[in-house]
């Protein structure tokens, strides 16, 4: 891992996202790149020759955001770490995407409000929106921690065939911490395999992944439940996970299995941190 994309609008949860990509880079050697976007509708922006934006509303936002970078870079947490800050002018979904590719970032950390409706980029729907579609992996900072530790580690699936394709990243990151495992099958009403056919399914994942597991610490878990955003909740309770863990199919919404709204609550209700790894085509 050499570079992690923060966005940063300031808020205590962006900060709390910042300290939790500064831990991570201090473990990887990683780079830190903050990036702040200011969202203004296109009749508030003009243009100077070379894109530069211009406008009495545009260059108060510019110049609060670069007082507010240069505070932030003054901040305990942040010394003895690379870090570049950038300001642009972009919606917040597709600035994000344009930067990680551009930086050729190797995963975002973000915060997210969930569902308050707060005026801010870390609303749920824009958080979501990145999870969903993002090709790198995505870590949502739910939970405001004094130091970043992985004990245990929920990753819910399917452990159908396209699970496999996002488990490599998945794993690369939780190895970082050596956690306790729950490999976790939600069973539902409308979702229901008997117990014995959901655990020869996880026994097949993990005899694909039998060397790569080696050296961890982990459980077959099946749990039943009302719905598969409640399931993974209600466990991720009980074992006091400091993470959960999914992988996703893009635009189509978390696991197979998953519903787009279903989707929603996991990354917006979920008050655990959250790590979502885009399955490969």
């Amino acid at each position: 891992m050499k570079r992690i994309l923060v966005p940063v609008d300031f808020s205590d949860c962006s900060v709390s996202a910042l300290k939790v990509a500064v831990s991570i880079a201090r473990k990887t050697g990683s780079e830190i790149i903050m990036l702040h976007l200011i969202d203004l509708p296109s009749g508030e922006v003009g243009m100077f020759e070379g894109g530069i934006p211009t406008g009495p509303a545009a260059l108060a936002l510019m110049n609060k955001a670069r007082r507010q970078f240069s505070e932030l870079l003054e901040q305990d947490f942040l010394q003895g770490v690379k870090a570049e800050d950038y300001v642009d002018f972009n919606k917040p979904f597709e600035g994000i995407a344009e930067y990680a590719k551009e930086k050729e970032a190797d995963l975002i950390v973000m915060g997210s409000h969930g569902t308050t409706g707060l005026d801010s980029f870390f609303v749920g729907s824009n958080t979501e929106k990145v999870v969903r579609t993002s090709e790198i992996p995505v870590l949502v900072i739910k939970k405001a921690v004094e130091t970043f530790e992985l004990n245990n580690v929920v990753y819910a699936s399917s452990f159908k065939e396209e699970a496999y394709k996002s488990f490599d990243k998945i794993l690369k990151f939780i190895k970082l911490y050596n956690p306790k495992l729950y490999l976790l099958r939600i069973n539902t009403v409308t979702n229901f395999l008997a117990t014995h056919e959901s655990f020869e399914l996880i026994d097949g994942f993990i005899e694909k992944y039998k060397t790569e597991l080696q050296g961890i610490s982990y459980e077959k878990k099946v749990y039943d439940d009302y719905s598969v955003q409640e399931g993974i909740f209600h466990f991720a309770d009980r074992v006091d996970a400091d993470l959960i863990a999914l992988g996703t199919h893009g635009r189509q919404g978390l696991l197979h299995f998953l519903q787009d709204s279903i989707a929603e609550d996991v990354v917006n209700k979920a008050k655990r941190n959250i790590l979502t790894v885009k399955m490969s085509e």
